[in-house]
């Protein structure tokens, strides 16, 4: 899988599939999903909860991926991951697995291009270095070699970060 960087507003990176962080309730309620709700209005937060309702259930686990419409955002559609638990705790290995549960459903719905900001960094505990030691062992795996993803960052620092953290854990494999 090719990993780019880019300093920007995720929701503004054209792709097929969009990686959009979640909480476990689904709800669209700060950082990159109160974006998404400015962005669209109420109709994914609608689809979100419908979700939970047939499921019979108020919240999804940790690591559980729910896919969504994008309404008028560049994406055929949004995946919400939940690398959080219900207390906003995370951890390096369930952000990768978060993440690989992501990616396996884009390459199923036949994304080429994902876009995603860093998970569990906002109201989770983790930095963006840790964020880059948990997706850079996914760059070498080959059922995502037809993949390119993005990882879009509010700063230069945040890149820079994130690039140093890539290199090492790639180093380190």
């Amino acid at each position: 899988m090719q990993i780019n960087l880019e300093v920007g507003d995720v929701l503004r990176v054209p792709a097929d599939g969009l990686i959009a962080t979640a909480n476990p309730w689904l709800n669209l309620s700060g950082g990159v999903n109160g974006a998404i709700l400015s962005a669209v209005g109420p109709t994914i937060q609608q689809e979100l909860h419908s979700y939970l309702k047939r499921h019979g259930i108020s919240a999804v686990p940790a690591g559980s991926v729910v896919q969504s419409n994008a309404g008028s955002l560049p994406f055929d559609y949004i995946l919400h991951a939940v690398a959080i638990d219900p207390f906003y705790d995370s951890s390096i290995e369930l952000v990768r697995q978060t993440v690989v549960a992501a990616l396996e459903m884009a390459i199923k719905a036949g994304a080429k291009t994902i876009s995603t900001p860093t998970l569990a960094t906002g109201y989770g505990p983790l930095s963006i270095a840790d964020f880059g030691t948990a997706v850079a062992p996914l760059a070498g795996e080959p059922r995502f070699d037809a993949l390119s993803l993005t990882i879009v960052v509010r700063t230069a620092e945040h890149r820079s970060e994130l690039t140093s953290a890539i290199s090492v854990a790639r180093v380190q494999a």
